[in-house]
């Protein structure tokens, strides 16, 4: 537990930069283009890269070719590995090319798809294919970036991998800030920052990969079997794994039904919930995904079982505060956040509005996420695909019904009940080989969720005296920050009163980790 807690921190880290530029592009972009139809066109557009990058990057790529990948090098040696490596690599490379060449021809049909609030002919219509076409080689680009993470996570390199995001914020915030001035349609230059971004995300992982010799080609096989059971279960793979980015994606669909921006108040929500949800089930789940599928592959259930069930407590323990505290503070942290520029009054209650929905189900999102990686680890993509497509189709009806009464509220709520129902249906049916104990879990869950609670009611009440209308930005923020330093200093003061298992655990591991 001690590597798996030291690999977990350190990708944390890394995880917690990249999200920090990540809020920061986001600023920038909320700054300069705010919710207007130049953003509600880039959102849209985006979407289905954003998507792609979250289904290969965090989810279906590391689900359905990291357990095979893994199997194969503890199985059939290193050689065998560098043979399925390269086949998948082809594979890749041919789809996401006849993906990129389908979209250029068939730019319009799509966005029609996407985007069917949109005018057809419309100036916002317009832009979102010229800035869809323009974003159309990212696809390929975070496909093979993918891959490569894919592999350096299986092979032990966790914090490449974790770094290539830190460049692309990187590049798209100098291309927002720098570039995209000298357009006539300013958004057009960040639309090719992401293209560039995506590139450079790319070429910082392929030394990498050449120097453990997993891009080169094979001298005696070109063609590995076991890459037609990496593409068998890629579908399943992708409706389990990322339903929550899909339910995402056809919320903001619905969205463009909408009054202007209603597509951008979610994208700033999505981001706001997806900070605590990356730094802490995702960097666990990357981490744990190889690790699961070693021990699966040597037969060893009892330490998958403890593993297992110490890291979705450690999960838990941390973003159900995180959760509270969102909602706690929800206007008051995208306006420190967001609030600049042309990013007005309106949009930050909007956004504010969106958050808290969406925060609600932040604790299933993450448990979705670590009990798909137990899932998958263990080859069963059967009951992840139903839970997926419950989730899925769940959303597309309460979407359905929801938009005409409660508006972009019940857009985000959808994603949020959908999302708990999936949970529900993963926890009930644990794999019988593994032997999770589902009521220390409930009860460390609830344990959580109490103090929390309470600590939701403290930091709300603190941020009425500390945070008064008409401030400073500087004293706003070091008031919002007062207000998460006071929230977590309860939290953890009362898990240490109580002697909290969790945050025991945490404490061991720590330790361990320093000597």
């Amino acid at each position: 537990m001690s590597k798996i807690l030291k690999n977990t921190v350190l990708l944390t880290i890394l995880t917690f930069a990249s999200r920090v530029l990540g809020i920061i592009r986001d600023a920038v972009i909320a700054m300069y283009f705010g919710t207007t139809s130049q953003s509600d066109a880039f959102f849209i557009a985006f979407r289905p890269f954003d998507l792609a990058r979250k289904l290969f990057s965090e989810g279906i790529l590391s689900v359905s070719f990291v357990p095979i990948f893994t199997e194969t090098l503890e199985k059939e040696g290193r050689s065998k590995a560098i043979t399925l490596a390269f086949s998948f690599f082809c594979f890749l490379s041919l789809a996401g090319i006849i993906i990129v060449l389908t979209g250029i021809f068939f730019a319009p049909f799509i966005i029609k798809i996407i985007a069917p609030g949109f005018v057809v002919h419309s100036y916002k219509y317009g832009l979102t294919i010229i800035l869809f076409k323009i974003m159309l080689p990212y696809l390929w680009l975070v496909l093979i970036a993918a891959f490569c993470m894919g592999v350096l996570n299986s092979l032990g390199n966790f914090g490449v991998p974790a770094l290539a995001p830190v460049v692309f914020n990187l590049v798209v915030i100098w291309f927002a800030l720098m570039i995209s001035k000298y357009f006539d349609t300013p958004i057009i230059g960040l639309a090719m920052g992401v293209t560039i971004g995506g590139l450079l995300q790319l070429l910082i992982q392929v030394p990498f990969m050449i120097r453990l010799g997993m891009l080169k080609i094979p001298p005696l096989q070109f063609f590995h079997p076991g890459i037609f059971k990496v593409i068998k279960i890629m579908v399943p793979c992708m409706i389990g794994a990322a339903a929550f980015q899909i339910n995402i994606a056809v919320a903001s669909f619905f969205a463009s039904k909408l009054d202007e921006g209603s597509v951008s108040f979610i994208y700033y929500a999505d981001r706001l919930v997806q900070f605590p949800m990356a730094l802490f089930a995702v960097s666990a789940a990357t981490v744990l995904l190889p690790e699961f599928s070693k021990k699966a592959a040597l037969g060893h259930m009892d330490e998958i079982s403890e593993l297992f069930s110490n890291g979705v407590r450690l999960v838990f323990f941390i973003t159900i505060p995180a959760m509270a505290g969102l909602i706690a503070l929800d206007e008051k942290i995208v306006a420190l956040l967001f609030g600049y520029g042309v990013f007005n009054a309106m949009a930050i209650q909007q956004t504010a509005d969106c958050l808290v929905f969406l925060s609600l189900g932040l604790w299933a999102f993450t448990g979705v996420r670590l009990f798909v990686t137990l899932y998958y680890a263990l080859s069963n993509i059967r009951i992840p695909f139903y839970s997926g497509i419950i989730a899925i189709l769940l959303n597309l009806i309460l979407c359905s019904l929801f938009i005409d009464t409660l508006g972009l509220k019940g857009l985000v709520m959808s994603v949020s009940i959908s999302a708990m129902v999936g949970f529900i249906v993963l926890f009930i049916n644990i794999p019988g080989a593994v032997n999770i104990n589902k009521f220390e879990i409930m009860v460390s869950a609830c344990r959580s969720l109490f103090l929390s609670v309470i600590m939701f009611f403290l930091v709300k009440q603190a941020a009425v005296f500390i945070l008064t209308e008409g401030s400073n930005k500087f004293w706003f923020g070091t008031g919002v920050v007062c207000c998460m330093c006071f929230g977590m200093i309860f939290y953890f003061s009362m898990n240490f009163f109580i002697s909290s298992p969790e945050l025991k655990l945490l404490k061991k591991g720590l330790i361990r980790n320093k000597s």
